[in-house]
């Protein structure tokens, strides 16, 4: 008997239910697994094109590219007439279906006892999210035997039914308007072996992810681990490409930091003892509603949406997820928790009296009291581990510190030997101290983490030898071995200190080169650079501090200079930001330092050279003023430098420049001359350090 195969169903149903509800290519595949898992199915395989988009759209048309995916298992499969009475009925209770056995609904499955993830029975309208087709072949039923045509055959019944996401719509939605699914050419055939295949075809405008995203995601969906279950990913776009199979849904974990919740109502803490105050589950209204998993943090702050927070099953399959059980702002260890805890928890009473998880699953249903009460579990959960986690978080920063700048080997390499052991102490103690302060990003960073070991191992020789100073001074009797060592002391902190301010000095230098010759670099800015980091112009140059006799000259020099000339001079410490400063004026060595530079490649022209000897003969004029003898007495002269790649004077001025050159009054430096100069004098020191440190380092292993 051949059966009509018909559906009542509302297009509001399947709008809601299906194109509304799961709209992700992952969460319509994982609803097919779960079917086939309910169906006592051993193995699933998924054929789909991985990364691919199933359809295409340009200018508002939308253009299915011939793709399908399928879902085959090996589950107990249905014959017509049950395909009819239980997959073609919508919101039917799963746990009652008497294929899976007389008791399936509390005890599990006929074969493996497996207790049902479904049960609202609207699943299979999932895929309409997705597509507009879904072809349903299965094979299920008691082995038969029949005769066809004079020939005997054996297998198990088949049904075959093709569904149309148009067609369905266009049914009215009177009370007894039924659907009529397409029949398909296997229908009513024999079949060797018992499972089902779903096929998917003509899709919306969606994109199946890689394979390796798609098998994460399964696997982050189902919390089942058996010798029975398996779930195979294959790219039916690639003829040779092997499957994947889905494994567990692995996170690692911080060490110390894990609570397990077991089957005997126990908690085990991360020291490996009972938590005698803890609970794994919870009393409400007299019933014990139990929680079995773990939670703890993870070893890496959460890298997507699949690892972030706790992920709580019901039946194997996901119900909720979620970081803090909703609980509100203001907790002991608050960022670390929401950064950082993991879990997997499994209540398989969420949907036994009550169904407490959304459709969709991506939430419980928080507002019902027995789910009110889970929350007050998991938040008092939170705040221990927020509590219990601080040491282990800050072990895990340092830990990751010591790692990414390789800290113990670049303290070692620089004080080797066994007198520096002292020193190579504190430099391990200042970066541990550095390690436990920063953030765990900050941590991952190796120009942080660079930057800091550096300054530990620099700081190093000045702390030990002043915990030296202090002992010495402390001590009524110092012994010459002991000035001995604060002398190697020092000269070790000598050169830690000048070895790291010319390695800094050097980094500017070569950042220097490259913005030299940018379109935004203006002589403003570069005068403003030589004022504070005069040692580009002369190495032995120090930056001026507060000098209230340079300030004063400055003040009373520009006076001087617009009474003279009739014109303004900008000197003092640039005020004016929309003004470009005449020149820099400091002070080293006792002189005056009248410093003009100009962009690479200039050439220094007639009225430019006027203008410094102006410069020259105002500045002459104001020191020899016999009101001035005070600024004579700070200052003992002046000198101009001039950076400038080409001298383009001529005539009368040009014979005033090589005056100027000639009695020592000015200096002339371009650009190349400039920064390799001192760029080679840096170098020069950081190698003599080197082989001082290396001399220091050979005779105190050899002895004295």
């Amino acid at each position: 008997m051949t059966v009509e195969y018909s559906m009542r169903i509302s297009r509001l149903t399947v709008d809601k239910l299906g194109v509304k509800l799961y709209d992700r290519v992952s969460a319509v595949i994982a609803e097919l697994i779960a079917n086939a898992y309910d169906a006592d199915a051993e193995h699933v395989t998924v054929e789909a094109p991985m990364g691919q988009a199933l359809a295409s759209r340009a200018g508002g048309e939308l253009t299915d590219k011939g793709f399908e995916i399928k879902v085959v298992d090996d589950g107990i499969g249905m014959t017509p007439q049950e395909m009819q009475d239980f997959y073609l009925v919508v919101g039917g209770e799963r746990r009652e279906d008497p294929r899976r056995g007389p008791t399936s609904g509390r005890s599990g499955s006929r074969q493996h006892q497996r207790k049902v993830m479904g049960r609202k029975g609207v699943g299979k309208l999932a895929p309409f999210g997705i597509c507009k087709v879904i072809e349903v072949r299965s094979a299920g039923g008691e082995l038969v035997m029949r005769e066809d045509r004079g020939r005997s055959e054996q297998g198990y019944l088949t049904s075959h039914i093709v569904m149309n996401y148009k067609d369905i719509l266009a049914v009215d939605d009177e009370p007894d308007t039924r659907y009529l699914p397409g029949r398909g050419e296997d229908d009513e055939s024999l079949s060797p072996a018992t499972g089902t295949t779903i096929t998917l075809l003509d899709f919306n405008f969606r994109r199946v992810p890689a394979v390796d995203v798609l098998s994460r995601q399964i696997a982050q969906r189902f919390g089942i681990q058996s010798p029975s279950w398996q779930i195979d990913l294959a790219d039916n776009t690639q003829a040779n490409a092997p499957p994947v199979t889905v494994g567990r849904f692995d996170v690692q974990v911080m060490p110390n930091t894990r609570l397990n919740f077991r089957e005997d109502g126990t908690v085990l803490g991360p020291d490996g003892n009972d938590y005698a105050d803890a609970q794994a589950g919870f009393e409400h209204e007299g019933t014990l509603h139990p929680v079995t998993g773990w939670m703890a943090y993870s070893r890496q702050p959460y890298r997507d949406d699949l690892m972030a927070g706790v992920r709580i099953y019901c039946r194997g399959k996901i119900a909720a997820q979620t970081s803090v059980f909703n609980r509100k702002a203001g907790f002991t260890g608050e960022h670390n928790v929401r950064s950082y805890l993991i879990g997997e928890l499994h209540a398989d009473w969420l949907d036994e009296e009550e169904d407490l998880i959304q459709t969709d699953r991506r939430d419980i249903l928080w507002s019902d009291d027995l789910a009110s009460a889970f929350q007050d579990w998991g938040q008092d959960i939170v705040r221990r581990i927020g509590t219990l986690s601080r040491d282990p978080m800050r072990k895990a920063t340092l830990d990751l510190f010591l790692e990414t700048g390789n800290v113990e080997q670049r303290v070692r390499d620089s004080f080797p030997t066994e007198e520096q052991q002292g020193i190579r102490a504190h430099a391990l103690d200042i970066a541990k101290t550095f390690g436990r302060t920063i953030s765990r990003p900050e941590a991952e960073e190796e120009g942080v983490v660079d930057a800091l070991v550096d300054l530990s191992i620099t700081l190093a020789p000045h702390i030990t030898l002043d915990e030296m100073m202090r002992s010495a001074v402390e001590s009524a009797d110092t012994p010459i071995t002991a000035l001995g060592e604060f002398l190697r002391t020092a000269r070790i902190a000598e050169l830690s200190s000048f070895g790291r301010i010319a390695e800094d000095r050097l980094k500017v230098i070569e950042r220097l080169d490259v913005l030299k010759d940018g379109d935004h670099t203006d002589e403003a800015s570069l005068q403003r650079l030589i004022e504070e980091a005069p040692w580009l112009i002369n190495p032995e140059w120090a930056p001026v501090t507060a000098n209230q006799s340079l300030s004063t000259l400055r003040r009373e020099f520009e006076t001087y200079y617009e009474e003279q000339t009739g014109q303004p001079i900008q000197l003092l410490n640039f005020q004016d930001p929309a003004r470009r400063p005449d020149f820099v004026l400091s002070s080293q060595e006792g002189l005056l330092q009248i410093l003009e530079i100009k962009r690479p490649g200039h050439r220094l022209s007639n009225d430019e050279m006027a203008r410094i000897r102006t410069y020259h003969e105002c500045m002459d004029a104001f020191l020899n003023d016999p009101s001035h003898e005070l600024f004579r007495q700070w200052f003992r002269g002046f000198h101009i430098t001039l950076v400038c790649d080409h001298l383009a004077v001529e005539g009368p001025l040009h014979d005033t420049l090589e005056l100027y050159l000639a009695n020592g009054r000015m200096s002339h430096i371009d650009w190349a001359v400039f920064l390799a100069r001192t760029q080679e004098v840096h170098q020069d020191f950081l190698d003599e350090a080197e082989r001082q440190r290396t001399n220091t380092v050979r005779t105190e292993a050899n002895g004295p």
